[in-house]
């Protein structure tokens, strides 16, 4: 026997006896050769027509075993007949790093607008995000952040059972670098879990299944909506919440059909009446759990239909205000959303989505688009959420009131060859818009004799790709009727109405008296230009007509402060290299 020969058995035998969870996180990652799967839902999926999203793989069929499940290796159960527990494990990186230069507002000097708009310079601002980005994310898309998925998988001692589990930290780079010290706002979980299937038929392609997932730290992925920007029931829907939301969902899926259903709980400091020994009332506040239920369906109809329907309740601690101490607060309602598409793949939010990676399927970040000459595909998605809060009630002091919240959209996308198209159009009450506050005023219904109006907006893109440049142009062009809340005031001897525009929760601007809302106009020419499967190299021009933006002056008498507006014309410009992998 020579020397190749005996150097090619001790390999064989060296690969034969390794641990199966090593050897497949020892192989190169391939990327498959066909468009990467939906990975498993928190929710069910959402369509986005407008913008490609990352999807992660979808994993093989529950009580299919994968190439590396079959290799023999340790961890063989006592009494099973010496049958080897197969198992995988695998880590993967979900990373974006942006690097931007740019200016926000090219007309404006430093100092002269609000919020202050620096000279040109590298790094993110906040400013670059027009009201039609993002609208299918939590993220703006120029972060600079990674996700550490530490994912295992391993079928169970019972026939038919699949065992899986990943450990998810997101990793804020920005937050990192500024040193501030503050770990918590750079280290966080996104989404821990442990999930158990037990598949319903047989055979790998089989996906009907039943199966219950455990969210021991963090919920924000198992909410309510569809589209990013009208989903709610996450994290958030718990004011003032001391430590983590955990929760657990169960799901069912047989044929066409999804059903699932859940709770969440969480920790507010409540106040709560006592009776002392002198029979006197004391108010002491105690942290109480607060509980959250969670349900929904999915129908699907071959490849074009989809209709889904989810409800909740959703407890938001206990009213402080006299007469109505110690009595709950609390939100429901329910969103639905209905889907037809042709030949355009619906797509779900990225963090509404399961971190999972199968070695046996790789991850593939932000998987490109894809597209045939001379067909023509587009999907068309409604979506409406409906929710209902109890307040206290501020026009009568003492009692509660239920106070209701509305929103919608209508989103379409066209695909002819290499030309896209979208049109967007987005509804937003005060009361939805300010429901994890809760309310305009925290914890209080509207007032009667307020006006508010509600967030209207729409937006239409048209894009191009030059394939063999690997070049898309596009524009994009929305018109805004931002939110707003007014009411009558009192200025010495004079009644005059002042308005705020409710931008969101947190970020309001207040119009000089007398004055009301006028549209927002935007616009933004970009040119992106791929320079491989994961990076790629973005321009961009942007204009926005602002006139709902003001700021506080000193009056020409030097006595007293008064709004007055800003320029209404911002340009700005950006220049971005960005990896995602």
């Amino acid at each position: 026997m020579n020397r190749r020969s005996i150097a090619r058995r001790s390999a064989l035998v060296a690969v034969l006896v390794g641990t199966p969870g090593a050897w497949a996180q020892q192989q190169p990652q391939q990327p498959p050769p066909a468009p990467t799967p939906a990975a498993t839902q928190v929710a069910p999926p959402t369509s986005e027509p407008s913008r490609t999203v990352l999807a992660a793989p979808t994993p093989p069929a529950p009580g299919a075993l994968a190439p590396a499940d079959r290799m023999a290796g340790p961890g063989t159960a006592a009494g099973d007949q010496g049958r080897a527990a197969p198992r995988t494990s695998h880590d993967f990186i979900d990373t974006r790093i942006t690097w931007t230069f740019g200016d926000d507002d090219l007309l404006a000097a430093t100092g002269q607008r609000v919020p202050v708009s620096p000279l040109p310079r590298i790094g993110d601002r906040s400013q670059y995000q027009l009201f039609f980005d993002a609208l299918n994310s939590r993220f703006a898309g120029r972060e600079n952040l990674t996700h550490l998925a530490m994912y295992a998988r391993a079928p169970g001692f019972i026939p038919r059972v699949n065992t899986e589990a990943a450990l998810v930290l997101r990793v804020d780079l920005a937050a990192l670098s500024s040193g501030s010290g503050n770990l918590n706002q750079a280290f966080y979980d996104a989404g821990t879990y442990l999930r158990v299937s037990y598949a319903l038929g047989e055979g790998r392609n089989n996906r009907d299944a039943f199966a219950i997932t455990f969210f021991p730290f963090d919920t924000d992925r198992f909410r309510l909506g569809y589209l990013w920007d009208l989903s709610w029931g996450g994290n958030s829907v718990f004011p003032r919440r001391v430590g983590p939301a955990p929760g657990v969902k169960l799901s069912l899926d047989v044929g066409g059909l999804s059903l699932w259903a859940g709770f969440k709980t969480s920790g507010i400091v409540v106040p709560l009446e006592v009776v002392t020994s002198s029979r006197d009332i004391e108010v002491v506040r105690v942290e109480e759990t607060q509980y959250a239920g969670l349900a929904g369906l999915g129908l699907r109809a071959g490849d074009s239909f989809r209709f889904d329907l989810s409800g909740g309740w959703f407890a938001q601690g206990r009213f402080d205000f006299s007469g109505v101490r110690g009595q709950q607060v609390y939100i429901f309602g329910g969103s639905a959303r209905a889907v037809y598409s042709s030949g355009l793949r619906t797509t779900q939010s990225l963090d509404m989505m399961l971190y999972r990676n199968d070695p046996t399927a790789p991850f593939v970040a932000f998987a490109p688009e894809t597209f045939t000459p001379g067909t023509v595909q587009y999907a068309l998605s409604a979506e409406v959420t409906a929710t209902a809060q109890n307040l206290a009630d501020i026009n009568f002091p003492g009692r509660t009131a239920i106070q209701p919240g509305f929103a919608g959209a209508l989103q379409g996308r066209l695909k002819a060859g290499y030309f896209g198209a979208s049109l967007t159009g987005l509804f937003r009450d005060v009361p939805f818009l300010l429901r994890d506050v809760p309310s305009f005023i925290p914890f209080q219904t509207l007032p009667s004799d307020a006006v508010v109006q509600p967030e209207l907006f729409f937006a239409a893109q048209v894009d191009y790709t030059l394939a063999r440049l690997h070049m898309t142009p596009s524009i994009i062009v929305g018109v805004q009727m931002p939110a707003t809340f007014s009411s009558t005031v009192r200025e010495g001897s004079l009644l005059s109405s002042r308005t705020l525009v409710i931008r969101r929760a947190g970020n309001f601007s207040i119009l000089p008296p007398g004055e009301d809302r006028v549209p927002i106009i935007s616009t933004r020419a970009s040119l992106r230009w791929d320079l491989s499967t994961i990076m790629a190299g973005i321009f961009w021009v942007q204009y926005v007509l602002d006139q709902n933006s003001t700021l506080l002056q000193v009056d020409a008498s030097g006595t007293r402060q008064v709004r007055v507006f800003q320029s209404p014309n911002q340009l700005g410009f950006g220049i971005t290299a960005q990896a995602r992998f």
